[in-house]
């Protein structure tokens, strides 16, 4: 077993607790704000990556070394790694350094490292060209663009909670193929919401193992599609014929262009009045994120906070009753609630513990998922049977 750090997405404790539930048989070494760092046997970390719509990049770990070691061990350990691995090889060496979890004002030079390196490059006859811009770490778009992880090294140096651990990134995001699959369907449609395939991951993977998922407001499929390219079997439905027809557009294009084998069904029904012949197979799991309300460009006031509340909360009474009713007792519920930012921080849907409650349903935990350029905002919440 070898150590693996993960790099962990724009939304630390939820993109951890993604984490964490898909490796819950693994152990976990260390965390810091930004990385974990797991023991696990790791055949093939770009499929792993793949699953994971929280993690940026996995590290595979090739030193240990103590808190307070000097920038000459990490120089013995660079020296070290290049020299081992990358004596036989020949042409441009696409190479970068990336420091994670360090505080601003203890971070290794990178700058310094660079030069370092390009010389035990330069030693073993070999051209290099650096990936970061200036004294600073890399965007991982660059990392992944320009290819390093393939055809060069990109060495991460990490501050963990117990030591320094140096490692290189061995998979990565791949970002062309989450901008396919939320760009390039046939079908998209602002009005209803734009859910980023990411997240659908990451609820995807909040619900536990699973073969199945439903999904009561489809949308235009995105959900649907993730769960097949995570290989389970997907079942949606939306009160919205036209909807129902993009998400089967959508969810055939998606198995044709990256080849899934997995079984998609949809159909059009009022998730308020859903019954159990709606669903004859075996569900799972439910991960949905519903109606979250007007678009707004403006921070709403109290009152129309209030307005938008009351009709949400309504909604989610009655489809979680008759999820409820139809599903299974292991049937786990993760689903988007509407929140606002606004001046006073950020606001959440009142009561929503004694409405689930009343539904027959508790709460396991609540994640709130924002963006800077958001005024309506996304509780992610994991409900479960009472």
């Amino acid at each position: 077993m070898n150590l693996y750090a993960f790099e962990l997405g724009r939304i630390k404790d939820l993109c951890f607790s993604e984490l964490a539930k898909v490796l819950e048989k693994d152990e976990l070494v260390d965390k810091n704000f930004d990385t974990a760092i797991f023991r696990l046997d790791l055949e093939d970390p770009q499929t792993l990556q793949d699953q994971l719509g929280g993690t940026i990049k996995i590290i595979e770990i090739f030193k240990v070394l103590e808190k307070d070691s000097t920038e000459r061990d990490l120089e013995d350990a660079i020296q070290e790694h290049l020299e081992t691995n990358f004596e036989n090889q020949s042409g441009k060496i696409p190479f970068s350094i990336s420091i994670l979890s360090y505080k601003k004002h203890t971070q290794p030079n990178i700058k310094s490292l660079l030069n370092f390196s390009k010389k035990i490059l330069k030693s073993l006859n070999l051209n290099s060209r650096f990936v970061n811009k200036g004294p600073f770490s890399p965007k991982p778009s660059t990392i992944f663009k320009a290819r390093v992880i393939e055809k060069g090294v990109d060495i991460n140096i990490i501050e963990g909670q117990k030591h320094i651990y140096i490692g290189k990134s061995v998979a990565i995001q791949n970002i062309d193929s989450y901008s396919a699959r939320d760009y390039d369907k046939p079908k998209r449609d602002a009005k209803v919401g734009m859910l980023p395939p990411k997240l659908a991951q990451i609820m995807i993977n909040l619900a536990g193992k699973s073969k199945s998922i439903y999904d009561p407001f489809c949308g235009t499929g995105t959900i649907l599609i993730e769960a097949m390219l995570m290989g389970k079997d997907a079942v949606g439905s939306d009160i919205e014929e036209k909807l129902v027809d993009y998400t089967d557009e959508n969810c055939k294009w998606a198995q044709k262009k990256f080849n899934l084998q997995n079984a998609f069904r949809a159909f059009t029904k009022d998730a308020t009045k859903l019954d159990k012949n709606d669903l004859p197979e075996k569900i799972d799991a439910i991960v949905t994120e519903g109606y979250l309300g007007p678009a707004l460009s403006h921070e709403p006031d109290e009152s129309l906070q209030e307005k938008y509340f009351e009709t949400l909360g309504l909604l989610h009474l009655e489809w979680l009753k008759r999820a409820e009713a139809i599903t299974t007792q292991r049937c786990k519920i993760v689903m988007c609630l509407t929140a606002y930012k606004t001046k006073k921080g950020i606001v959440h849907l009142p009561n929503f513990e004694k409405l689930a409650k009343r539904a027959g349903y508790e709460i396991k935990k609540i994640y709130n998922y924002k963006r800077s350029d958001q005024v309506v905002t996304r509780d992610i919440v994991i409900l479960e049977k009472l």
